[in-house]
């Protein structure tokens, strides 16, 4: 899988969020930001709690103060704390570890590739933080990133390699075919014996377990977890709310409903211009789930959000654009098309013009009356310091379709990232090596590792000061370190992390700031609109350890698969093709290209894992 083109997280509407790429990732539009794999990146993740001693009551499922927050006072974070208490300390319930891990300094051959905001590893703050504690100085290799795929695939190849291997996340067939040919050492005894933070990661986390176990029953490197409680239900779909109050409309709730929607802003100049300039529903394919099959086919069946669109049904692995929910999914679809009402390039605009239509088209009304995207900041220019017509837009609850699907495609697997970390088979101390990989799971490690140096870049919150999600806060921002283009004080998200969802929410925000604070307002419009609707967890696929053959196969007909599938949803939906009168056809140039192996494939792996 060839290295692309990094983004800037914010431009997701996520600062922590690099598994956001892994998610948004599609064949023919692939981002990825400073991960580089072998093969691709497999993720992992269920609910965990973190910084419970900093709030005992605090959960995921505590519910928001208020509505989600497009307009001023929505935000549970904005009341006024009257005073503040003391610092809470969030490592007093964790797990301890010794320090340091060595009596004697040792040395740790690490390679890693480069990072665009990371300017030199070897003399960063929080390797010199990590060697002191620790007593492991780390010789480092650094690749470049832009061609770190093929720099590990020929080390590896080569057998020239160092002991440990730090952020390259080689794909889970990869982890196990190197490692049943012995270059990466199973972890299996080593986290038994010595995981103080990889177990409690496993034990709040049951599926990073799962996603981190090969079907060999080896488990051959150590995840990151980063919980993104938006990213988990990204599938979105964003309305123009002040196009609703103009047309004296309600939020839709259903596709019939959704269709008036769009034929009254078509019809009734609902950006008030004079001109008949909005386009009621656009898209792109290159931005974070703007494909319109992403957000509306599950109001049919449940889509995943990947081109993959493989789905678990009462046990079998099934493709979702093989049911006959999927035809009567892209035939709403292309009747929305023949009224007009769906922009006629959204299958071809790249990120730039979505990006000006998002943004008034060089106007200063607004003409996009809705678009599906991860989030606002995908289509329009994000800027809390100047509001603009990015405020207009909230999101759409999932749609009930015709035969009453409603769901809001849920990612079980989305809180960790299986890859992070690897010990190879040159290793001289494996022990040590897994204790200093192991250590950055602390809470105050993975602080320091993302945000810089306590006290001067961040410092554990107050008593009083609320988090993203209107709860007690677990640690506070100073200098937003953690989001320049180039430091030197911490890692930049790069190896195991420990982010659990209480920690990402338990971000102080300053009331005052609360109002235009991304994640705030994604939490909200998630929390009320999306998570009442999940589809079973079991419906989704778990990444899966494929055995060389199999991967060959999988590897061969992924490609021609997806772009059929594509191609066929475009011409359908755009009126080139009828549908109804093309399906037979179209599941039989599937049957063809070789459906039935490729899904056998998954389901004889999907059978092997074992799930909790």
């Amino acid at each position: 899988m060839a290295a692309s083109e990094d983004r800037g997280s914010t431009e997701f509407g996520c600062p922590e969020c690099e598994e956001v790429s892994r998610i948004a990732r599609s064949a023919s539009h692939v981002r990825i930001n400073r991960r580089r794999v072998v093969q691709g990146a497999a993720s992992a993740g269920v609910a965990l709690s973190l910084g419970r001693a900093a709030n005992p009551a605090a959960g995921q499922d505590a519910s928001p103060v208020a509505s989600p927050v497009a307009t001023p006072g929505a935000s549970p974070a904005a009341s006024p704390v009257a005073s503040l208490g003391a610092q809470v300390d969030p490592t007093a319930g964790e797990p301890q570890q010794s320090f340091p891990l060595t009596a004697e300094k040792q040395t740790l051959r690490v390679l890693i590739p480069s990072s665009a905001t990371v300017q030199d590893f070897a003399t960063n703050e929080f390797t010199i933080w990590l060697e002191e504690r620790t007593n492991v100085h780390i010789e480092w290799e650094v690749v470049p990133s832009d061609d770190a795929n093929s720099a590990l695939n020929l080390r590896l190849a080569s057998g020239d390699y160092p002991e440990v291997l730090l952020n390259f996340y080689p794909s889970p067939t990869v982890q196990q075919l190197y490692g049943q040919q012995g270059a990466f050492l199973p972890l299996n005894d080593l986290i038994e014996q010595h995981g103080v933070f990889t177990k409690r990661a496993f034990e709040q986390y049951p599926l990073a377990r799962v996603a981190s176990t090969a079907t060999d029953g080896n488990i051959y490197s150590l995840p990151q977890v980063n919980d993104c409680y938006h990213c988990s239900m990204s599938q979105k779909l964003w309305i123009n709310e002040e196009f609703l109050a103009t047309l004296g409309l309600e939020m839709p709730t259903t596709t019939e409903e959704y269709a008036e929607v769009l034929r009254a802003i078509k019809a009734n100049d609902a950006n008030g211009n004079g001109a008949a300039d909005e386009l009621p529903l656009t898209g792109s394919p290159d931005i974070w789930h703007g494909q319109l099959d992403h957000y509306f086919m599950n109001s049919f069946t449940y889509h995943p959000g990947n081109d993959l669109r493989l789905i678990v049904v009462d046990g079998q692995v099934t493709p979702a654009y093989t049911q006959d929910a999927w035809r009567e999914g892209i035939a709403y679809l292309a009747g929305l098309f023949a009224e007009g009402l769906i922009d006629p390039e959204t299958f071809t605009r790249d990120v730039d013009q979505i990006r000006r239509i998002g943004d008034g088209n060089g106007g200063t009304a607004a003409i996009a009356g809705s678009i599906p995207a991860g989030w606002f900041g995908e289509f329009t220019t994000y800027s809390p310091e100047a509001p603009g017509l990015w405020t207009q837009y909230t999101t759409v609850p999932p749609l009930e379709g015709p035969g009453g699907v409603r769901y809001a495609a849920f990612n079980p697997f989305a809180a960790a990232s299986v890859g992070s970390f690897i010990i190879t088979d040159k290793s001289q101390n494996p022990e040590l090596a897994f204790k200093w990989a192991d250590s950055l799971g602390e809470i105050e490690a993975t602080t320091r590792s993302i945000h810089g140096v306590k006290d001067r870049d961040w410092a554990w919150a107050n008593e009083g000061e609320l988090g993203i999600n209107g709860e007690q806060a677990i640690w506070k921002s100073i200098t937003n370190i953690a989001n320049v283009p180039s430091q030197n004080a911490h890692w930049s998200q790069a190896g195991p992390s420990y982010r659990s969802n209480d920690y990402r929410l338990g971000e102080a925000v300053p009331a005052d700031e609360a109002e235009f604070h991304i994640e705030v307002i994604l939490y909200n419009q998630t929390k009320e609109n999306y998570e009442p609707f999940k589809q079973p967890a079991e419906m989704a696929l778990p990444p899966l350890y494929f055995s060389e053959d199999q991967a060959q196969l999988v590897s061969e007909l992924t490609p021609t698969i997806t772009a059929y599938v594509d191609e066929t949803f475009a011409r359908a939906v755009t009126g080139q093709i009828d549908i109804a009168a093309e399906w037979e056809n179209y599941l039989a140039s599937l049957e063809a290209m070789g459906l039935s192996q490729y899904v056998q494939a998954h389901q004889d792996v999907y059978d092997a894992t074992e799930m909790p």
